[in-house]
């Protein structure tokens, strides 16, 4: 074990699936903040676009959501991080009631971003790189590898802590010590937005799969960082988030933890993905000017993007002779000019040269139609014409080329300031310290979990003393490193006293009747309005397990204002049915239909008035309550 951990501080690998996790974890992240800003007046708003309160969120997306596509690009990667993880603090810490559990893995996974190289491959940043050191004669090579420690320390803290310190809440669960921790979640219907009852009613995959995952979180800390258990631990991983993706409506959640899982999977993988991705004979001949600066610079563009590997760049000395398109062609004239060859033996030139390599790269192929559209073609020439101009009477070459020429970087294994201190050894020492920093916090968090403050006696007596480090330590580790209770799905927490649900009919001008998008029919989240953090606070805390009246009718004036701005509908009042559910800690055949077919019953009615609405409650609504 020791020399496994001293490895991942020592041993480099290729940076290729640190680039895979980046991409994919951008694109979530942006569609996550995509759905708060869709509902930001319900989740920001004091009044929903009336009063924003004390300050305006939406200004702060309009920032972020470039922010998040540089994530992706990979361009200027260090100062984007730093402005990603400031602004995931501020937003994802003021939607107080609108919390879910991946807020903090977000909050988490953009700290580490900052520290870690996700430019290093498949990036702009990478590009620039390339273009700024690279000589006529001299090609850029950025180192391609990276510490094995890059690749663990997101899946040590956005998994690892996280299972680690749910077990300790599972372990005083009966639901999920008798095995139907996966079971009962997926039979409620507020809870669950599929019937999956062709599974539910199965009780020994149930209950296998309730202990599976028991099993999983509570040994992954300590496995995972051995290689042969990555890809079982992987498939697993991805297994039980694809469920979560099904059953419940916390998409981004689930392809969140999966982004996370790609860091699992090993290297070589990945190079076999690409080597099959790639084309084995390329289908268009880019020629260049050797001795030309800039053509080498563009040849460096291409090559950066050709990921497919459609085309060969070849220089016109030496080269051109070879192919019989270009036996009319002299020398000079292809020096001059850029030309290419199609498969079929077209010979293009200058700005169309450049049309057929976008087409020929695939993914760039309805770019490449765009531009070859007569108004668009027109000014491109123009462009090119322009850039070009100077070669039309004197090439570029080393002798005469005006592009200033930088020395390299260091490298990461160079000293600095003190001998033997360099980037690697830096990197190192930061790591370790940050694992025992955020493990201490984590341990804080389990200390006051109730299977240790339930279970071992002895623990009142240090509680006062850990309790000063809890509550100091406890908002700084939450807001500023997403370190928290991971108590998911607890049967006391969540469901012992859940007894109600409610569906909103809204009745129109003309006496039409429209179902409120938040529970359907069937009582099920709707797929519009109720995922992610609206479900979070709809389900769980303008209902709840502790329910109240005075904090439902308050709180559902929200929705109902979010949906009379953003409906067609001219909306004058609202029928309100519930009915009623129960969670049980024992399986039960057809537990999901017999919750789902229980009949509706009216509950009361919401006026509309110009500024105001007015609740009235049925009596016998009432006296169930009391």
């Amino acid at each position: 074990m020791k020399n496994i951990i001293n490895s991942l501080f020592t041993t480099k690998v290729d940076a290729i699936g640190i680039s895979v996790f980046r991409m994919f974890y951008s694109v979530v992240l942006f569609l996550e903040l995509l759905q708060l800003y869709t509902f930001r007046s319900i989740i920001y708003d004091k009044e929903p676009y009336q009063y924003t309160g004390e300050i305006d969120v939406s200004f702060i997306f309009y920032f972020w959501f470039p922010v998040v596509v540089f994530l992706f690009l990979g361009l200027f990667t260090r100062y984007i991080t730093i402005l990603n993880y400031i602004f995931g603090v501020i937003i994802f810490s003021s939607a107080i009631k609108f919390e879910y559990h991946v807020f903090y893995a977000y909050v988490g996974i953009n700290f580490l971003l900052i520290f870690m190289p996700i430019s290093r491959v498949l990036s702009l940043d990478s590009l620039l790189k390339k273009l700024k050191y690279s000589t006529l004669y001299k090609p850029f090579l950025e180192d391609r590898k990276v510490l094995k420690i890059n690749y663990v320390i997101p899946v040590f803290v956005a998994i690892g802590l996280v299972y680690f310190d749910s077990i300790f809440h599972k372990l005083s669960s009966k639901m999920w010590m008798d095995g139907l921790g996966v079971w009962l979640p997926s039979s409620l219907p507020m809870v669950t937005w599929n019937d999956t009852s062709v599974l539910l009613n199965q009780k020994g995959l149930m209950l296998f799969l309730g202990y599976l995952v028991l099993a999983f979180e509570t040994v992954f800390i300590f496995l995972f960082w051995f290689k042969k258990f990555r890809v079982p631990f992987f498939i697993l991983g991805v297994f039980f988030h694809v469920g979560i993706l099904i059953a419940y409506p916390i998409p981004w959640f689930a392809l969140t933890v999966i982004a996370v899982y790609l860091l699992l999977v090993p290297v070589k993988y990945w190079k076999f993905l690409a080597s099959k991705i790639k084309c084995k004979n390329p289908i268009y001949t880019f020629y260049y000017d050797l001795e030309c600066p800039l053509c080498n610079k563009v040849v460096i563009v291409i090559r950066h993007f050709d990921i497919f590997n459609t085309v060969e760049c070849l220089p016109v000395q030496g080269n051109y002779k070879n192919n019989e398109a270009l036996l009319n062609y002299d020398e000079e004239t292809l020096l001059i000019n850029i030309h290419g060859v199609t498969s079929s033996g077209k010979v293009v030139s200058g700005f169309w040269a450049y049309v057929s390599l976008l087409k020929a790269m695939r993914y760039t192929y309805l770019l490449g139609l765009l531009i070859s559209l007569p108004l668009i073609s027109s000014l491109g020439q123009k462009i090119y014409d322009y850039i070009a101009g100077n070669r039309v009477t004197e090439r570029c070459t080393a002798e005469n080329c005006t592009i200033p020429i930088y020395t390299p970087p260091p490298s990461e294994n160079d000293d600095f300031l003190i001998k033997g201190w360099n980037k690697v050894l830096l990197t190192t020492v930061f790591w370790k310290c940050v694992i025992l920093f955020l493990s201490f916090g984590q341990l804080l968090m389990i200390w006051f979990s109730p299977t240790i403050q339930n279970n071992f006696p002895k623990v009142e007596k240090i509680n006062k003393f850990v309790f000063v480090l809890y509550e100091y330590s406890r908002d700084v580790y939450t807001d500023f490193f997403g370190i928290t209770h991971h108590a998911v799905f607890i049967f006391d927490d969540h469901f012992k006293t859940y007894n109600k649900i409610f569906r909103i009919e809204a009745i129109d001008v003309y006496g039409n009747k429209i179902d409120f998008p938040l529970l359907d029919k069937n009582g099920m989240p709707s797929k519009s309005y109720e995922n992610g953090s609206v479900w979070a606070n709809a389900a769980f805390r303008v209902n709840s397990s502790n329910f109240k009246l005075s904090i439902y009718s308050e709180e559902i004036i929200k929705y109902l204002k979010y949906f009379e701005v953003n409906s067609k509908y001219r909306i004058v009042s609202y029928k309100v049915y519930y009915k009623e559910v129960y969670a049980k800690e024992k399986w039960e055949y057809n537990f999901l239909k017999n919750q789902i077919n229980t009949p509706w019953r009216k509950a009361g009615e919401i006026f509309k008035y110009v500024e105001s609405y007015e609740f009235k409650w049925e009596d016998d609504f009432v006296k169930k309550l009391n």
